[in-house]
């Protein structure tokens, strides 16, 4: 555990980004909400067929900026400040580039990308109309989501935190403008969300012009050095925000088959409301980033391994919390979103099923985000992109011995062996710096026994 007088420092960057997270995932729970009630079970299952596309463009951001920060704070924690700077220019330059094939993707190939997410029939096309849509506020998205990381690693953590909240509250009253009064259906959430992120983009582009955030205009010229070392660590968290939407990709084009429409359903209203577990989890990872890597940057170990154990605390609490929750509140959810008694009904049984994936998410979750914060990049890598692997295999063979019942057993029992590998990749990292420590003493000793040995 972390010591009192580190205490203030830790929550001073945690708290903020959970509730950041926390807020983010409330604000998608409300654009489900107003689309339950105005279009109905279709709407919502729409919205979760494309939710894949959505998170893409965060991960796109989210990756980039990530990598840039652990970057940024590593050489700031060893005194390297030109390379920190450096850091932050490249990785504004690599946001901005990535913005454009992204949103092209997503306004030239909607239809088929959500026909192959599991879209069909009336979910497909109310899918499509969202994507159609959204794609307009992708350059935003990904600038915002991307700068964030950076704006935290600064310190200001309050400030990111403000940006997002406003984001959030402006969804929110778009939603109801756009869904509820004009009777927009799904394109109007899209539309929501498109113009609340290009709102957010102003106080962020505000925060790079100040004077003592001005990015120099020689740091903005792209050292392909870091670039490559970003892509690099940012994959882990890419693939953090990404492959979790693997997960409702395997998850509902099984259920599209076994379950039809109303099954699709429940697994939207399920899968937005326990992922407000996944997005606390998620800030506690993400939140003490700065700190972890400005410590191992400095070469305080105790420091690291100290935050890193207070994160396993936090984030297998709050998933055993979180099942708790979910389990209390499992037939008052589905109300929110006006879903239909049969649909209520699978919602109900399948809630607390799902979350109890969470548990084991926290540890998980906890390790990979230590494992980029120290740049271990091949660590983290590992545990990411073996999910997509597991929840394919996991997701399809289970679904094919045990059906719809199987499937909401699926994501617990791939986070439980993801868990496993955590574990052993942790323990395999403590060994070999154990190893390490006791080689670079060895040479010390011998220096002592025999003080005119050549080369001591």
């Amino acid at each position: 555990m972390i010591k009192r007088s580190m205490l203030k420092e830790y929550l001073r960057y945690i708290v903020p980004t959970m509730l950041t997270f926390t807020l983010a995932s409330v604000y998608s729970i409300v654009d489900g909400m107003f689309v339950g009630h105005a279009v109905g079970d279709a709407g919502v299952a729409g919205i979760n067929v494309a939710f894949p596309l959505v998170a893409f463009v965060m991960a796109v951001g989210t990756g980039i900026g990530m990598g840039g920060g652990v970057i940024s704070s590593i050489a700031k924690g060893a005194g390297d400040h030109a390379k920190s700077r450096r850091a932050v220019g490249t990785t504004f330059v690599m946001l901005l580039a990535s913005a454009l094939p992204v949103m092209a993707l997503l306004l030239f190939a909607a239809e088929p990308i959500c026909r192959l997410l599991g879209g069909q029939g009336v979910t497909l096309a109310q899918a499509t109309a969202y994507t159609s849509v959204i794609a307009w506020g992708v350059p935003f998205q990904i600038f915002v989501t991307g700068c964030t990381p950076l704006i935290r690693n600064q310190g200001r953590v309050g400030f990111a935190m403000a940006v997002q909240v406003f984001a959030g509250l402006m969804n929110v009253l778009l939603d109801y403008v756009f869904v509820m009064v004009l009777g927009w259906g799904t394109a109007g959430a899209a539309a929501a969300t498109a113009v609340a992120q290009a709102a957010a983009s102003v106080p962020v582009i505000i925060f790079f012009l100040m004077k003592k955030n001005r990015i120099a205009r020689a740091d903005l010229r792209p050292d392909f050095k870091i670039v490559g070392h970003s892509l690099k660590l940012g994959m882990a968290p890419f693939g953090l925000t990404l492959l979790p939407e693997a997960t409702v990709v395997a998850i509902n084009v099984n259920l599209s088959t076994y379950g039809g429409e109303t099954a699709l359903a429940a697994y939207a209203v399920v899968s937005y409301t326990a992922c407000v577990i996944q997005m606390l989890i998620q800030g506690v990872g993400d939140g003490s980033q700065p700190l972890i890597s400005k410590h191992y940057g400095a070469g305080d170990f105790e420091g690291v391994r100290r935050f890193r154990n207070t994160n396993y605390l936090i984030t297998i609490s709050l998933g055993a919390l979180g099942l708790l929750t979910m389990y209390l509140l499992r037939h008052q959810v589905p109300l929110l979103y006006g879903s239909s008694a049969e649909t209520a009904a699978i919602v109900a049984y399948a809630l607390p099923i799902f979350s109890t994936a969470y548990v084991f998410y926290g540890f998980t979750h906890a390790s990979t985000s230590y494992f980029y914060a120290v740049d271990d990049a091949r660590a983290s890598n590992a545990i990411v992109y073996s999910e997509a692997i597991l929840v394919v295999l996991v997701v399809f063979g289970i679904a094919r011995v045990a059906g719809v019942d199987g499937i909401w057993f699926s994501v617990t029992i791939v986070q439980i062996v993801l868990a496993c590998m955590a574990g052993a990749l942790m323990r395999y990292r403590h060994l070999k710096r154990v190893d390490g420590e006791a080689e670079a003493e060895e040479p010390a000793a011998v220096c002592e026994s025999v003080p005119v040995r050549e080369g001591c």
